[in-house]
């Protein structure tokens, strides 16, 4: 594969003139999904963005499917993608990635996790990039144990794949051009969102950070902290590192 230069009308323009799928990703979380899609509107109508919302609702047992469609019965600019079965949140970036409308996409959890005034940084940094990798003001909701986690997994992706980027599972923004252009194949992990990064680079995309305000979760469940993914994530992180030395991307 190689990367193809972008064309004008996926360049965000002078003025704010770019169409954005904001992709939430949502697995019970009736508590959260209203009031982040009337935050995320509101803010982005104030960027002068042209927008969707994609809301891929992950099986959720709870009210999130309903939720989810009543807001896209009251307005055009949100859609729902219902899975049949949970797939995780790699699933749910897949989803966007194949039904998403826009030039660029963000994915934003259903719990919001970062100052809405944030968005128009990733905005401004994407004229001179094609993934801008939003890098988290702090991680003081994190448990020890967490925070030990969080820093081996990044200086192990940083030696085994000689990156820079200071952090892989944030939010992102990411131009759509650049994601069909990749198979992503670890997406049943967190590891996915390094793979996108690793891949991107390989292909010679431009890559650039930002800083961003973090909002901790205040409702609802968070699923990613668990051992099962942990392990998941490993593991994926050892299969890509063998795979690049023997096949290349």
């Amino acid at each position: 594969m190689t990367a193809d230069a972008s064309s004008p009308a996926d360049r965000p323009a002078s003025g704010g003139t770019v169409f954005l799928t904001v992709l939430i990703p949502a697995y019970n979380e009736e508590t959260n999904l209203a009031h982040t899609v009337n935050v995320l509107r509101g803010k982005l109508a104030e960027l002068g963005v042209t927008f969707e919302i994609l809301i891929a609702d992950d099986a959720s047992r709870d009210h999130t499917g309903p939720i989810a469609d009543a807001l896209a019965a009251e307005d055009p600019r949100v859609r729902v993608a219902h899975h049949p079965a949970n797939r995780g949140i790699g699933g749910g970036f897949l989803t966007g990635v194949q039904q998403a409308r826009g030039q660029w996409m963000i994915l934003i959890p259903a719990d919001l996790a970062l100052d809405p005034d944030e968005l128009g940084k990733y905005l401004a940094a994407a004229h001179t990039a094609d993934i801008v990798v939003g890098i988290r003001s702090d991680r003081s909701d994190y448990t020890l144990l967490r925070r030990a986690v969080s820093w081996v997994n990044i200086t192990a992706i940083q030696l085994l794949f000689g990156i820079r980027q200071r952090q892989f599972n944030y939010i992102s923004l990411y131009r759509l051009s650049v994601l069909r252009q990749m198979t992503i194949d670890y997406w049943r992990s967190a590891f996915f969102f390094a793979e996108v990064i690793i891949k991107a680079r390989l292909l010679g995309y431009r890559l650039t950070e930002v800083d961003i305000r973090y909002v901790p979760r205040v409702s609802g469940q968070a699923t990613g902290a668990n051992w099962k993914l942990i392990a998941g994530t490993a593991s994926d992180m050892l299969a890509f590192r063998w795979k690049l030395t023997t096949k290349g991307v």
